[in-house]
């Protein structure tokens, strides 16, 4: 049975917060290949972390935002660890180690198929045809970006390894926050994730070769990052989990890459080979797919949609039995 469609409204609201996430995002990838290029990726990351969670805290404090309970807080800081933590620091150290941006872009864009495969294996969700097909094309996708850059340089791959992890970060956190935190205000569940995480970016800094070689430019990348990406990007995604739930969110990740790579171009001057413009576009066609699968949420992976949905099934339960209670009243009558 197919979903019914969206209305209007709900539709613009939904279209008035993708496209700033797409964008947004999207603009992190050139940002942070720039950022790295003037100042060690772990310093980024610290400096990013302390800046944002000082500003995020800000808001949320006049905001009059209070903080959940404690079990909900425990479950924030994990999905933040997973969705800042893990998903930065490994996408940092593989563009540290070589990675292009708009490959990493790519790597992460698999984010949709990898949730799906998640919730499979972990919470039992059953995949359809269309959602078999979507992983065949991630696979192939994966390989066809990946093959020329190891082929050029084959110690590019523990970079790719890392932006791999980063990307199960993203999926895991994305998951574990729709599960848990269902209620939470993005911006606070933001600030929550990059103070968590920031320890852990403080002591890879730490061990970690520390360097800028132009700090006046550092500093205003650095400013744009905290802004965009921090700030922007991952409080926005953080709403969209909160609305579409995990997979219906992650669905973003389709278009995220062409929007990187035309912005790595535009700014940076990087191309990307042909089978890697191939495995793109299967990327995004899987995505697709994965996204015409005509799934609603599972009862687990939380937003809005998988809430309305069971209370509409319910409703429409009732409403036959009524109906049927109705009809063998009428038949014993006659």
């Amino acid at each position: 049975m197919t979903s019914p469609p969206a209305s209007p409204t709900t539709a613009r609201s939904t279209a008035a917060l993708a496209v700033p996430t797409v964008v947004l995002y999207a603009a992190g990838y050139p940002i942070g290949a720039a950022t790295i290029a003037v100042m060690s990726p772990f310093l980024v990351i610290l400096l990013r972390f302390v800046a944002s969670a000082v500003l995020l805290w800000a808001i949320v404090a006049a905001r009059g935002i209070s903080l959940p309970p404690r079990r909900q807080l425990i479950h924030a800081v994990i999905a933040g660890l997973l969705t800042q933590g893990v998903q930065f620091i490994g996408c940092y150290w593989g563009l540290s180690h070589g990675v292009p941006a708009g490959l990493a872009a790519l790597i992460v864009a698999l984010n949709p198929v990898a949730t799906a495969a998640i919730m499979t294996l972990a919470l039992g969700h059953r995949e359809s045809r269309w959602g078999i097909l979507a992983l065949v094309l991630a696979t192939v996708s994966v390989v066809l970006a990946c093959a020329p850059s190891l082929i050029a340089d084959h110690h590019l791959g523990a970079g790719i390894v890392a932006v791999v992890v980063g990307m199960l970060g993203l999926s895991v956190g994305g998951i574990h926050q729709a599960r848990r935190c269902a209620g939470m205000d993005p911006m606070l569940l933001t600030a929550i994730g990059v103070t968590a995480s920031t320890p852990l970016a403080a002591v890879i800094a730490a061990v970690s070769p520390m360097q800028v070689t132009d700090w006046p430019r550092a500093a205003v990348l650095l400013a744009v990052m905290v802004v965009f990406s921090s700030i922007g990007a991952t409080t926005l995604y953080a709403a969209c989990v909160a609305r579409s739930g995990a997979r219906g969110a992650s669905i973003l990740f389709a278009v995220i890459p062409s929007v990187a790579g035309v912005m790595a171009w535009i700014g940076l001057g990087e191309s990307l080979s042909p089978l890697a413009v191939v495995g793109l576009v299967l990327g995004a066609a899987a995505c697709v797919v994965q996204a015409r699968t005509g799934q609603r949420p599972d009862v687990g992976d939380g937003g809005a949609t998988s809430t309305t949905d069971s209370a509409d099934r319910g409703h429409a339960r009732t409403a036959r039995a009524t109906r049927r209670a109705s009809e063998s009243a009428t038949s014993g009558s006659r």
